[in-house]
């Protein structure tokens, strides 16, 4: 009998699942929502918000417009809640925004305000800069106003976007977007970028930017190290690059708005100002000043200024990466061991390493490989890897190599510690490492080996090698709880199914009984599989008429699961004529099932299984006639939408 083993209780918990921030974050959430319960209550007990003290008649008022503001869905009906609020608080708008509560509704208030509203308000802010950026509460209506007057200013540069492109942005907006929620009070970039204003108004807009950003370059030494006004700072390079989404810049995939040319200049002043700092090592070792950097880094690489970003990046590289502290000595990282050579100073501090991280996205490729990777990461690729808080630099740097010969040097570094990554629970190193050998067609068929090799599972049956690599456990391993397939397994799994050479996997995937595979199809991590074999470029036109074929009996089971209804579907248009047929035959038996649910529901719309029961024949030209009108389609959209038909 093969040796049992299992994983000990510290790597089997949500250690490795959840991040380090999990539960601050989550507090967060949770304060933010229980903020106008929590306003009602204090104002009970005659505390009336943080900040400045208002009076009991104006923090009542506040909150009971808050209140409104939340069930107000109506845009009309939030401009006459805005400018009629605004125009109750004229002449108290100072100490409205040194207010909690009072921030909050002029936060809310900001975007649905009329033109003379808001150029009053810019004029009011501009002549009390020092006051708003430094106070705790106010400085995010400055924050706001400042965003709000970029999205006016800027919106008729924008390039003219068709009804399609509209409608596709409309339909990608999910939970947890600032667009999503209908009851939302905040503000959306969709609704400044749409309305119509006056030329003055923009333009007013633009001179109120403008003055923000020569104002903050001219007291940068006095608020870079503000802890409110850091964040307006921000905010202002931010927008004069026209970032609209707080998100890292992933090269040509980062979304930013036209701005207009004299506002990289003013970008560039910033830039130049920093960089002009003889203390501009120390910028990096501070949480605030370092977080800084790295939006002005985003900033800079939106703007396509390469001259720009390369004076940046060296200055970090040379000021900042390099060097060596002989004099203070830091604690080493608890990942380390002593017998392991010692990591480059910039791996000690948390700061600098996200700095790092972000500096590998934007670099230019050849900075990349000749100073970040030679200098920092060769020779540690493994012990960073395997670092608990340095593993992440390592997958950042995977996932934006762009030269063969630095991956086989990466890979070279990391191909005898597969097994070790999979048991510290490092997974996501593994993951962008299959993902660059798809990327760059390179070094697929040692992956693989090394793969199974880590996983115990070279030489077993089809269905336990496809679940040691959906688990990623060994085989020879048995945990403690009953398993869930791996979000990083799926992915590892689907990255495979795309390199030259999957036969193994296809093969395994058609060798495993159809029950057990739609099983995993309806786990909504394992869906994707489905997608990876009928898009793969190497999986040939049989192999996937074979996994139609072989999940014959399981439609109807697939189709009553959220998940697997999708991937009805997608056997649906990877199959002959007659394999639809076959699907479509099979879920008609089970119609009155298929209404009971919404997804459901959509299948037998898309299909057509009611008239399939009705009348096959009658189907049969419905189906014809609907693939005339695709191709019609596919034509008109320049063969955008992937042809499935042979």
């Amino acid at each position: 009998m093969a040796e049992t083993k299992h994983f000990p209780v510290e790597e089997s918990k949500e250690t490795t699942e959840l991040g380090k921030q999990h539960y601050r974050n989550r507090a967060k959430k949770l304060k933010r929502s229980k903020f106008l319960p929590n306003a009602k209550r204090f104002g009970k007990r005659n505390s009336f918000g943080r900040g400045f003290e208002l009076e009991q008649v104006e923090y009542n008022y506040l909150v009971s417009i808050l209140e409104a503001m939340t069930k107000q869905k109506d845009t009309e009906e939030r401009q006459l809640i805005a400018n009629n609020v605004m125009g109750q608080l004229k002449g108290k708008e100072m100490r409205t925004a040194l207010n909690q509560v009072g921030s909050r509704v002029l936060e809310n208030l900001l975007v649905y305000t009329g033109e003379e509203t808001f150029a009053t308000l810019t004029d009011f802010f501009a002549d009390n800069f020092r006051v708003f950026c430094c106070d705790l509460f106010a400085s995010h209506v400055l924050q706001k106003m400042l965003h709000i007057a970029m999205l006016r200013a800027v919106a008729p540069l924008q390039p003219e976007k068709d009804e399609q492109d509209s409608q596709q942005q409309s339909q990608k907006k999910r939970p947890g977007s600032a667009d999503w929620n209908v009851n939302s009070v905040w503000p959306c970039v969709e609704y400044s970028m749409k309305e119509q204003y006056s030329d003055d108004h923009r333009q007013k807009c633009r001179q109120f930017v403008e003055r923000m950003a020569k104002f903050l370059v001219n007291n940068l030494e006095e608020f870079v190290w503000d802890t409110k006004a850091n964040f307006v700072i921000r905010q202002c390079m931010l927008n004069l690059s026209g970032i609209t989404e707080k998100k890292a810049v992933e090269g040509s995939e980062s979304k930013h708005l036209a701005v207009p040319e004299q506002w990289q200049k003013l970008l560039n002043e910033f830039s130049a100002r920093l960089l002009s700092w003889p203390q501009f090592g120390d910028l990096a070792h501070s949480d605030l000043t370092a977080v800084m950097l790295q939006d002005l880094l985003r900033a800079v690489a939106v703007t396509g200024d390469v001259f720009q970003l390369e004076q940046l990046v060296s200055k970090l590289y040379k000021e900042v990466f390099r060097v060596k502290k002989k004099d203070k000595k830091e604690e080493p990282n608890q990942d380390e061991k002593p017998d392991e050579p010692d990591l480059p100073n910039v791996f000690r501090n948390e700061s600098i390493e996200r700095l790092l991280e972000l500096c590998i996205v934007v670099a230019p490729a050849q900075f990349l490989k000749d100073k970040l990777f030679a200098r920092l990461f060769r020779g540690h690729v493994k012990q960073l890897a395997l670092s608990r808080t340095c593993n992440f630099a390592v997958q950042k740097l995977i996932d934006h190599t762009s030269d063969k010969d630095m991956m086989d040097l990466i890979f070279g570094e990391l191909e005898d510690s597969f097994e070790k990554l999979l048991h510290v629970g490092h997974t996501g190193v593994l993951l962008t490492v299959a993902k660059a050998c798809v990327r760059l067609s390179c070094q697929q068929g040692k992956f693989v080996k090394l793969f199974l090799d880590a996983l115990h599972c070279d030489e077993v049956a089809p269905e336990k090698m496809i679940m040691a690599f959906l688990y990623l456990i060994p085989v020879n391993i048995t945990p403690l709880n009953p398993p869930k397939i791996h979000l990083h397994g799926s992915l590892i799994l689907q990255a495979i199914l795309d390199f030259n050479k999957p036969i193994k996997f296809v093969t395994a995937l058609l060798g495993i009984s159809n029950d057990r595979l739609a099983e995993i199809f309806i786990d909504p991590r394992g869906s994707f599989i489905a997608n990876a074999f009928v898009q793969g470029r190497s999986v040939g036109e049989k192999s996937r008429e074979k996994l139609v074929r072989h999940l014959e009996g399981q439609y109807c089971h697939l189709a009553l699961t959220a998940h697997g209804s999708r991937v009805v579907e997608i056997m649906y248009e990877a199959g002959n004529a007659a394999q639809r047929e076959n699907i479509v035959h099979e879920l008609a038996e089970q119609c009155a099932q298929l209404n009971n649910k919404p997804w459901g529901t959509m299948i037998n719309k898309r299909l057509l299984v009611d008239t399939y029961k009705r009348d096959p024949a009658r189907w049969r030209v419905a189906i014809k006639n609907d693939a005339k009108v695709g191709k019609m389609f596919s034509k008109l959209m320049d063969g955008k939408k992937r042809k499935l038909e042979s």
